[in-house]
C-alpha cells in the first residue's frame, strides 16, 4: 500500500459566497498525475488571488480509500452515497475499470448532470463518461491508448486528437499534462487570461496550450523521429489501416521519391517504410483483439490483412503468437489479475525497433 493523505479542502461539501467548489472523483487505479495535475492550477490560483475563491473534496465510490495506480492510497472525503448536490465534478478512472464496478458511478454522473451539475472527465475517466450516455453526439478528447477502444465501442461519440474538449457543461481531456491545461482554460475563460497565466507560471508551465492542440504535438517523442517526411509518412499510414496505401503512393504524396523514404525510413528507425505500417497494422490488431469482441475474421479485414491466414502469419513474427492465443492469454490475464491489473501500452511501434 502506498502512502495515505487527505484532501486539504477546508469544508468537504460546503459553498458559500463566491468560494467555487470542485469534487473530485476517484475511482480505482486513477492516474495520480493526471489528478495532480487537474488539482494544482485549483490551489495556485488560491495563492495568486489571495483568498480562498476554490474548494475542493474528493469522492469515493463506496470506498472511503481509493489506490491510484501507482500504489498511492487517497483517503476521500465522502462516498457517493454520503455527497449532496454538487456544481463541479472531475472524473478520473483506471484504464481497465470493471464497468461492473463503476456502474453507481455512472448512474450517479447521469443524476449529477440532470440536476444541471458540470462534469469533467479526465484521462481514463472519459471511458467511465461514455458508458452513460452522456457523451453521445459530442466531441471528446481521451488519452491516446484509450482512442482506439472508444471509437470501436462508442460509435457515437466523435473521438478527437485534441488534448481537451471543452463543453458549456460537459470536458473531457487527454489526462497528464493536458489536465493542466484543461484547467487553465477554464481559469482563463472564467477570471481571465492574465490570471491563468500567473498560475501557468507558478507551475513552471512555459505555454497555455490550446484544447484545439494535438495529441501529436511533439510527435518524436512517440515515435523517436523529428523528420518531418517520416512523421508525414507515419500520418497516413495510421488513417489508412483498412485499406492499406502504397508506399509508392504515399511518397508521391509527399513529393518524395520511394528511395528517399526508404532510406530516411532505415537510418532513423532502422526498418523499411513496409515494415512499420505492417507493424502499426499490427498494433491496432493487438488492441482489437484486447478491447473488443469482434471475430478474426473482423480483425484481419479492419487491419487490412484480408485473411485471418495472413493475419496470423504476420502476427506470430512480431509477437510470437498466433491473435486466437493472444485474445485468449489477455482475457486470461484480466481474469487473473482483477484487482491489480496496471496500464498497458496500446501502440507500441517503438517498442520493437
Amino acid at each position: 500500500m502506498g502512502q495515505m493523505y487527505k484532501s486539504f479542502s477546508k469544508d468537504g461539501m460546503t459553498t458559500s459566497g463566491k468560494t467555487r467548489h470542485v469534487a473530485f472523483l476517484l475511482l480505482p487505479g486513477y492516474s495520480h498525475y493526471s489528478f495532480s495535475a487537474a488539482l494544482e492550477p485549483l490551489r495556485s490560483a488560491n495563492i495568486v488571488m489571495g483568498r480562498d475563491h476554490f474548494s475542493w473534496s474528493l469522492i469515493g465510490c463506496g470506498e472511503q480509500q481509493v489506490t491510484a495506480s501507482n500504489g498511492v492510497a487517497c483517503v476521500v472525503d465522502l462516498t457517493l452515497e454520503q455527497v449532496g448536490t454538487l456544481g463541479d465534478v472531475v472524473v478520473l478512472a483506471g484504464s481497465h475499470a470493471d464497468p461492473v464496478t463503476t456502474e453507481p458511478a455512472e448512474k450517479w454522473l447521469r443524476f449529477h448532470y440532470r440536476q444541471g451539475g458540470r462534469i469533467r472527465a479526465v484521462s481514463s475517466g472519459v471511458n467511465v463518461l461514455a458508458r452513460t450516455g452522456l457523451l453521445d453526439n459530442k466531441r471528446c478528447a481521451a488519452h491516446w491508448e484509450d482512442t482506439p477502444r472508444l471509437r470501436e465501442m462508442f460509435p457515437r461519440i466523435t473521438v478527437t486528437e485534441n488534448i481537451f474538449e471543452a463543453g458549456e457543461r460537459i470536458s473531457t481531456c487527454a489526462g497528464g499534462a493536458a489536465s493542466a491545461h484543461m484547467m487553465l482554460a477554464m481559469l482563463e475563460r472564467e477570471l481571465g487570461a492574465a490570471l491563468a497565466l500567473n498560475v501557468a507560471t507558478r507551475m513552471v508551465i512555459d505555454r497555455i496550450r490550446d484544447g484545439r492542440d494535438s495529441l501529436n504535438v511533439l510527435p518524436h517523442i512517440r515515435y523517436g523521429t523529428s523528420n518531418r517526411l517520416l512523421l508525414q509518412a507515419i500520418a497516413m499510414m495510421n488513417e489508412n489501416i483498412s485499406e492499406p496505401v502504397r508506399i509508392k503512393d504515399i511518397a508521391v504524396h509527399l513529393g518524395a521519391s520511394i528511395r528517399a523514404l526508404e532510406r530516411q525510413f532505415k537510418a532513423e528507425l532502422g526498418v523499411s517504410p513496409e515494415k512499420f505500417y505492417r507493424h502499426i497494422r499490427l498494433s491496432r490488431a493487438r488492441q482489437l483483439l484486447q478491447y473488443s469482441d469482434h471475430s478474426l475474421i473482423e480483425v484481419a479485414a479492419y487491419c487490412g490483412f484480408g485473411t485471418t491466414q495472413i493475419l496470423k502469419k504476420h502476427y506470430e513474427c512480431i509477437y510470437g503468437k498466433s491473435p486466437r492465443a493472444e485474445r485468449q492469454r489477455y482475457r486470461s490475464f484480466l481474469d487473473e489479475n482483477h484487482d491489480s491489473v496496471s496500464a498497458s501500452i496500446l501502440h507500441e511501434v517503438n517498442a520493437d525497433y
